[in-house]
This record gives structure tokens, C-alpha cells and sequence, in this order.
């Protein structure tokens, strides 16, 4: 299972029959070459393979929405400022530090460049940051949606790490698409028992291993999109693929284009009488970078990435411990925000 063909309008993946290669949906940008969440970044990302967008929004002192991972000015802009204390006026003056230095963009910046002849079929990923007030936030984030032209409903994703933003969001833009993003698979359990959830937005290496195959095949039993973040390199794009996601979330969207081509090639020949290619039984040879043996480089390189997935392991159990003796177990929070 994974996400639709990609001919004509390309809408937020759902799951299907047919083996159709994950989408290639750009985080932030192409920020691998550009300054993130810029314009630059949404162009450079269209113009090397992306066919969707991941972005993030925070809200200024003056309430508008703006485009930034950070809640400071400091790694993008040099600057100490928190944008919840800055003006929009202040804001459009400053310039990225990496180069080619471009403005901070708005939410309604995005929409007018998504709005041109061209791009028609190109649908966003917002991930609603929780530095703001999440009522406040989603409410301007809403205003700014539906007073772009045109419908939305249908090109927009609204990412939520929590459950009372999923409430929000529901109040504010009914009838649109809503995204978990998240790093715990328990969170996720209790969330496919809503309806109102329709893609799980997850960190890959929590999704490595049985446990994370029994996930998306029970997600994909149910309906729901399964993308993952932030995938940069070549082996756990394969991964990716055949695990058999609906989309892989990148830094270097042009590297998962490339990836994506080769496992059609490698596929051409693995078609059903419909034209479907079988991902899971023809696999391509994974490709590590400058090595042909199993030894040396390559074992090396492996062992790291399987370290890297057994600490986001061992964080994940940590955060999702430390959360229950907080506030509660995930079944209860979520209860408590989407059936009050």
C-alpha cells in the first residue's frame, strides 16, 4: 500500500491498492541548498522533484502567521528575538544569514506562490508549531486560509503534535485533512481509533523494526496515510520504500527524485498487466555510497544508522514515560481534547 499515481492533480497521499513509489514531499524546502521555509526554498524543492511541501508556522506579536521551525530569530536570522515579540513589520525587513539571503515568508506568502499558473497541484504539509497559544494560532492560521483564493480543503494538511490542536483545527477548518506528527508509536495506536486523524506524520526510526511494520500495516488497514521525516539518506530512502510508506519527508528532495527513479528502473520489468509495479517483490540492490563489499565502510556506516534508530528508541520510551506521569495516558488526553 502507498500513495496514488502521480499523474494529473497530485492530492495529500492516501493509501490504495497498487504499489505506487512514496511521495517526495520536501521539508522545509529544498534546505538542503536553500535558506529553509524561504520561497526560494518551496521553488528550488518544485524545480528538483518535490511534488509537495512541508513547512513550518508560528505567529508574530501582531498575530500574523509566519513561516519558521525556530520560535527565535537566532540560527536563521542571527538575531536573539523571539518572533512572538516581533512585529510583521519588523520581520520583512530581516534577511537570512545563509545564502542567497532571502526574507522570512508569511503563510499567505506561501499561498500566492502555491496559487500560480503551475503549481496547481502541489498540496502543503503545515506543521503547527507549540510555541503559541494553539487556540490562537490555529484561529489566525484559519483566517489566513480562507481568505487565499480559491479552495484549499483539498491542498492543505493541518499537522498537529497534539490532540487539543487536532480539536482546534477541526473547530476552525472543517472538512480539512489532519496530519499526527509525532514520535510515539503509543500516541499514534490511540489516535487511529479517531476518525478525524487521516495521516501519521512520524520520525522514521521509530517506525524500523516489527513494531513499526505492524503500525503501518494497521494505519494503512484503516485508511490512513503513513509519511515519515526526515529521511536524508540513501538507505533509509530505500527503506522507505519498501516498507511501503505513502511519503518520504526530505531535506534533499533531488537525492529521493534520483532514488525514486532508479527503483522504477530497477522495476520496469516487475509490471502487472494494469501497469502496477510490485515494490515488494522487486527490490532494488540497495546502493551505500562508495563501497561493493558487505565489509569495511559499509558495515561500518550501517552500524551507525542502526545506533542512531536505537537511541530515537530509547527517546522515544523516555519522552512517552515521562508524558504519562505528566499528564496521563495517551488514550486519556486524547479522549479529554477531541470528545469534550
Amino acid at each position: 500500500m502507498a500513495s496514488p499515481p502521480l499523474s494529473g492533480l497530485v492530492v495529500p497521499p492516501a493509501p490504495q491498492k497498487g504499489a505506487q513509489l512514496p511521495q517526495n514531499i520536501a521539508h522545509r524546502g529544498f534546505r538542503a541548498k536553500f535558506p529553509e521555509n524561504s520561497i526560494a526554498a518551496f521553488r528550488g524543492a518544485l524545480q528538483n522533484g518535490a511534488i509537495a511541501l512541508e513547512t513550518d508556522i508560528h505567529l508574530t506579536k501582531d498575530k500574523v502567521v509566519v513561516l519558521s521551525h525556530d520560535p527565535t530569530l537566532k540560527r536563521c536570522f542571527g538575531r536573539t528575538e523571539k518572533i512572538a515579540d516581533c512585529e510583521w513589520s519588523f520581520l520583512e525587513t530581516l534577511r537570512t544569514m545563509a545564502d542567497p539571503d532571502v526574507p522570512m515568508a508569511r503563510l499567505a506568502d506561501l499561498l500566492e506562490f502555491l496559487s500560480e499558473p503551475g503549481r496547481e497541484s502541489v498540496w502543503v504539509l503545515l506543521d503547527i508549531k507549540r510555541d503559541d497559544d494553539s487556540k490562537e494560532l490555529v484561529t489566525r492560521m484559519a483566517e489566513t486560509i480562507l481568505a487565499a483564493p480559491g479552495d484549499w480543503s483539498k491542498r492543505i494538511v493541518l499537522g498537529c503534535w497534539e490532540a487539543t490542536y487536532m480539536r482546534h483545527c477541526q473547530d476552525k477548518l472543517p472538512g480539512y485533512s489532519i496530519a499526527y506528527i509525532g514520535i510515539s508509536l503509543s500516541y499514534s495506536y490511540e489516535l487511529l481509533k479517531y476518525d478525524c486523524v487521516s495521516h501519521f506524520n512520524l520520525l522514521q526510526g521509530i517506525l524500523v523494526g516489527s513494531r513499526g511494520a505492524r503500525f503501518i500495516h494497521r494505519a494503512h488497514a484503516k485508511g490512513r496515510a503513513v509519511l515519515v521525516w526526515t529521511v536524508n539518506t540513501e538507505e533509509w530512502m530505500d527503506w522507505s520504500i519498501r516498507a511501503g510508506v505513502d511519503g518520504v519527508i526530505t531535506d534533499d528532495p533531488s537525492k529521493f527524485s534520483s532514488i525514486r527513479k532508479r527503483w522504477e528502473q530497477d522495476g520496469s520489468d516487475d509490471e502487472d498487466d494494469k501497469g502496477t509495479r510490485a515494490v515488494d517483490k522487486s527490490p532494488p540492490t540497495a546502493h551505500p555510497p562508495d563501497t561493493k563489499t558487505v565489509t569495511g565502510f559499509f558495515l561500518r556506516r550501517w552500524t551507525r544508522l542502526y545506533m542512531i534508530v536505537g537511541l530515537i528508541r530509547v527517546i522515544e520510551q523516555l519522552v512517552t514515560n515521562f508524558r504519562r506521569a505528566r499528564y496521563g495516558w495517551e488514550g486519556e488526553r486524547i479522549r479529554a481534547a477531541l470528545e469534550q
